[in-house]
């Protein structure tokens, strides 16, 4: 089983390098040059399929998009309304993926645990917009190609960057596009379990112990390792158990909306409590505790559902068959996507 190898492996890499001693003022710096230099090989491998594909494919991206409007079928993607949702499914999108950047526990960790520097925020505030246009430049060719060389749906379109150069024969791209996706995906894998491990560590586990008489001593640095390095491994753990039920049944995109919209619950709470001085502890937990019953009810249960592990009909018509509680219509809502109708909701 691959994958579970690739998750104990990574559970112990994250353990390693990121959970060697506590100390309150602790900074990874070897891990966040990692991740940049990670980054610099997504970038370049992201280009270099690009390139590929525009120039040795076709003439030009130019070419290659005319190619594309000739296809009814490809033309109708060019325009807004081919989203499921419209317009309202695309402000969603632009919205989660706002929130992303800030709140999810591996952004929220790299921007502000690891900085060391307030000068660094300066500058990465041009330098990573500039990053995210130039790793998206030719999302589009490579998409249009893809569904161009394979027009009857047989390949996932998360793997085009891959598949495309494969399926020409190109090896070398291809290997070097791996090793890219798979530089990417370790680091974010790394920088999001250490992140967790010290949320929950700080803020779920430590409260509860500390009120135990026979925690209440000087050193507790052993157990603080103790409860971060397990919960680095349960939590690798819990993304294989999740991979194994319902990864399977839904294309990586979706996925990512999912924990988008999680992360999203972090942002009144932190937005709202840095400009209004009257908010309270006990308001930004109710919130949040509010905030997360709703997308679990209404985005992380009806996966299970979609995935045959508990039954259809709690998804429609809803629990108990009434209707007005289906997750995806909840309260007779049905004028949005799903993503769109948890994230109102």
């Amino acid at each position: 089983d691959t994958a579970l190898y690739v998750a104990v492996i990574m559970a112990l890499f994250s353990i390693l390098f990121g959970t060697r001693h506590i100390d309150a003022s602790e900074r990874h710096e070897g891990m966040v040059a990692a991740v940049a230099f990670e980054s610099v090989v997504k970038l370049a491998a992201f280009l270099v399929a690009g390139i590929f594909v525009s120039s040795s494919l076709f003439a030009g991206p130019t070419d290659l998009i005319h190619d594309a409007v000739n296809s009814p079928k490809l033309a109708r993607l060019m325009k807004l309304e081919a989203l499921d949702g419209g317009y309202a499914n695309w402000f969603t999108l632009t919205f989660l993926s706002m929130m992303a950047i800030l709140f999810l526990p591996r952004q929220f960790h790299i921007l502000v645990v690891e900085n060391v520097n307030e000068e660094h925020v300066r500058k990465a505030s041009w330098l990573f917009p500039l990053y995210l246009l130039a790793i998206n430049v030719f999302v589009l060719p490579i998409s249009l190609a893809g569904l161009l060389l394979f027009p009857d749906g047989s390949v996932d379109p998360d793997t085009f960057v891959l598949t495309v150069p494969l399926h020409t024969g190109q090896e070398l791209v291809a290997l070097f596009v791996f090793l890219g996706g798979l530089s990417a995906a370790t680091g974010m894998v790394i920088v999001a379990t250490i992140a967790l491990s010290t949320m929950v560590c700080n803020d779920l586990v430590m409260p509860v112990l500390l009120r135990i008489r026979s925690f209440q001593r000087s050193d507790l640095s052993s157990v603080l390792l103790a409860i971060r390095r397990g919960t680095i491994l349960l939590t690798l753990l819990l993304g294989y158990a999740f991979f194994r039920l319902i990864g399977e049944s839904y294309a990586l995109v979706t996925l990512g909306l999912v924990s988008f919209a999680a992360a999203a619950q972090f942002a009144p709470a932190l937005l709202i409590g840095i400009y209004w001085k009257g908010a309270s502890r006990r308001g930004a937990i109710a919130a949040l505790l509010a905030g997360f019953i709703v997308w679990l009810y209404t985005l992380l249960v009806p996966s299970f559902a979609v995935s045959g592990w508990i039954p259809a009909s709690f998804v429609e018509p809803g629990p108990f068959g009434i209707r007005l509680l289906g997750p995806y219509h909840l309260f007779g809502l049905d004028m949005f996507d799903h993503v769109t109708h948890s994230v109102f909701w």
